[in-house]
């Protein structure tokens, strides 16, 4: 997946697959990055599928925190 990426920056797909992988291993600002970076290439990727995994592991990680906070913000400048 990051040699896709690195040949092709622009590869949600294998940024999406990446970021599943770094959920599983509890890298989650790696993960988050990777799904903000799918935001902003291309927002109708799988539906918006980069934002709504975004939401989703900020409720994996209970909604609050620092993790949470920043990338909610980055999230938001993203999407405005």
């Amino acid at each position: 997946m990051q040699a896709a990426i690195a040949a092709n920056a622009r590869d949600c797909a294998a940024r999406f697959e990446l970021a599943a992988h770094l959920v599983l291993r509890q890298q989650h600002a790696a993960a988050l990055d990777q799904l903000l970076e799918i935001v902003r290439t291309d927002r109708k990727f799988r539906d918006d599928a980069g934002r709504k995994a975004m939401v989703s592991i900020f409720n994996l990680l209970g909604g609050s925190g620092d993790i949470v906070k920043q990338y909610r913000t980055k999230l938001s400048m993203a999407l405005n």
